[in-house]
């Protein structure tokens, strides 16, 4: 899941190997079934390399509703006890850690079961403790701060310990940025003594807008950026394009063992996420700026990391600028920053872990009692069990409207086509004007108009037809009982409705009806049924309600391959007009046209 979590086991065991102990490092994923693991890392990458809002929801769904936790810390450990307690026999481990969060709540809840009878310790390697990184059962928890030490005590009431981060002696700042060993990497670079180099990372998966911050960075003149892609060549072969075609001076690589000699070379380093390379720079003492952090973690990390004073936070360009002009020049500002980030380093975590397991140390962290674990144990089997139904409600409702507004299972702009993708949601008193029709037909828009619209204004709507007009499905509409009352239909049955008004509209105006444009929250009943009946879903970026302004507010940015849906539902054809042409006016501004929706993909 990142290399951060592999990095500080990999080095935890490392330093247990040097001072004599056995020391076995297993990736947690392995543990689950049926290779859910690896279901589990690719989903986790392509949410955050595409759906970076739905994996943001995911990961603040936790904060929000807490009492979820408990269902899914027995969920993985159910799945994965088996095999993480095969691996403690095999080993006849005497303590076991945890550097991923799910890793943790499974020997938590292990150690609260009594299944676990060793020590269990939790090393947290984020600024920002996340519910799902702290459980109760654990009995230590080592932090790389003070500040995620106390949130861990607080939270989880265990004792908790700020021993610092698990960084490689490779980045001791004694060797690593010594004079010599800077000039060599500045000479393996090409940086001549005046230039100052940054150094701007993205994690081992090269997530984030890097493309972005390159060309913030390169384009000032004053910088030379040094970009490393970790395992993403498309963003590394981009980068060097862009260069080469823009004539910017950069040195662009993909993944590399040579990080202890790019950081020496540099003045300073841009991350996204709080990882374990804003860690390593810290100890080598190399000035730490986050920008345009990625979603969830990476948000959570850099806030934190800023408020601790360790790194620095820009919240765009031009602060960006602003903060490398005083972190890559010599003064108190940078000194105090690079101070303050190798004062994390304050003990050895592995010296901690070996000594968890003596006798009286054991003692001393103490157990709950086995009346307290019985009563744990049920309460959180029925408050999960009674989460189950929300979290499927919540799913195939707000997670699916979610991931359908960033993009999953709609319609999508179609490659080579940077214009603006227009609709325009009619009344029957709008259908029925001449000048309405004229305008939207000369804008170029798609004509959106729901089932009960539809069946009172079929003249007209066959005259727009004729004209080569788009037209689509908008809806079922108003719905009302047997006493013509309005309604709120059941989800499904709205659902129902709304696809199948889709074949009804098409026989009426004797054409192929293929895109639904709901205008509402979406929800998995929605998927299933336009599917089902063969329509592709709508999501506007921007919906304009005709009628209403608000002088307060500014008017929505036009961007190239927008989704723009107008609704004259509340308006009147002359107020629907006037919005028309202010839409017109903003487009020819934006140097935009506006096409129709059914060239929508």
């Amino acid at each position: 899941m990142g290399a951060g979590h592999d990095g500080a086991a990999r080095e935890l065991a490392s330093r247990l190997r040097a001072d004599g102990h056995e020391a076995e490092v297993r990736d947690f994923l392995d543990a689950m079934p049926l290779r859910l693991g690896r279901l589990l890392r690719v989903s986790y990458a392509f949410e955050l390399k595409h759906l970076p809002s739905a994996y943001d929801a995911t990961y603040r769904i936790w904060y929000r509703l807490p009492w979820l936790c408990p269902l899914i810390t027995w969920l993985v450990c159910y799945y994965t006890r088996r095999r993480v307690l095969r691996w403690v026999r095999r080993y006849d481990a005497q303590v076991t850690v945890s550097t991923y969060p799910l890793a943790t709540v499974c020997l938590g809840r292990l150690r609260t079961m009594g299944r676990l009878r060793i020590p269990a310790l939790n090393f947290i390697t984020d600024f920002g403790v996340h519910p799902l990184w702290v459980h109760r059962g654990i009995d230590l928890n080592l932090a790389v701060h003070r500040g995620p030490a106390d949130m861990a005590r607080r939270h989880s009431g265990r004792p908790s310990f700020a021993c610092g981060p698990l960084v490689s002696d490779l980045y001791d700042p004694d060797s690593a940025a010594a004079p010599e060993a800077r000039m060599a990497a500045r000479d393996a670079l090409r940086l001549d003594p005046d230039d100052r180099g940054v150094l701007i990372v993205a994690g081992s998966w090269g997530v984030g807008r890097v493309d972005e911050t390159f060309r913030t960075v390169a384009r000032t003149g004053r910088y030379v950026p040094v970009v490393v892609c970790g395992r993403d060549e498309t963003l590394r072969a981009r980068l060097q394009h862009l260069a080469e075609a823009e004539r910017l001076r950069a040195v662009v690589v993909g993944w590399t063992d040579r990080m202890p000699e790019l950081m020496a070379g540099c003045d300073a380093l841009i991350e996204n996420a709080g990882g374990l390379t804003s860690l390593e720079a810290m100890r080598i003492g190399l000035p730490v700026v986050s920008y345009d952090p990625i979603a969830g973690h990476g948000r959570e990390n850099t806030s934190a990391m800023a408020s601790a004073g360790i790194s620095r936070l820009a919240g765009n360009s031009r602060q960006l600028i602003d903060v490398l002009d005083l972190v890559t020049s010599n003064g108190p500002a940078r000194t105090r920053q690079v101070d303050a980030g190798q004062a994390m380093f304050v003990s050895d975590g592995a010296k901690l872990v070996a000594s968890a397991g003596r006798p009286e140390a054991v003692a001393a962290l103490g157990r709950p009692s086995r009346a307290r674990v019985a009563w744990v144990s049920a309460s959180r089997t029925a408050v999960g069990l009674l989460a189950l139904a929300g979290i499927g409600w919540g799913g195939i409702t707000t997670g699916v409207n979610m991931t359908a507004h960033a993009g999953a299972g709609v319609a999508h702009p179609s490659p080579g086509i940077a214009d603006a993708y227009v609709g325009v949601r009619l009344s029957a008193a709008e259908l029925r004007d001449p000048a309405v029709r004229h305008d939207v037909e000369g804008l170029g828009a798609t004509v959106v108009v729901d089932m009960t619209i539809a069946a009172r204004s079929v003249r007209p709507l066959r005259q727009l037809a004729a004209a080569g007009v788009d037209i689509e499905d908008g809806g079922h509409g108003g719905w009302v009982n047997s006493k013509g009352q309005p309604v709120s239909p059941a989800p499904w049955t709205r659902a129902s409705g709304d696809a199948v008004s889709g074949v009804i509209l098409s026989d009426l105006i004797r054409r192929p009806v293929d895109l639904e444009v709901p205008g509402r929250k979406v929800n998995g009943f929605d998927m299933l049924d336009s599917t089902t009946d063969h329509e592709t879903l709508v999501i506007a970026n921007v919906t304009i309600v005709a009628g209403q302004r608000h002088p307060k507010q500014p008017a929505p940015v036009l961007l190239p391959r927008q989704i723009v849906l107008v609704n004259g539902m509340n308006a009147t054809p002359a107020q629907l007009q006037a919005s028309l042409d202010r839409l017109q006016r903003r487009l020819e501004a934006a140097e935009l046209v506006a096409v129709p929706l059914s060239r929508l993909r």
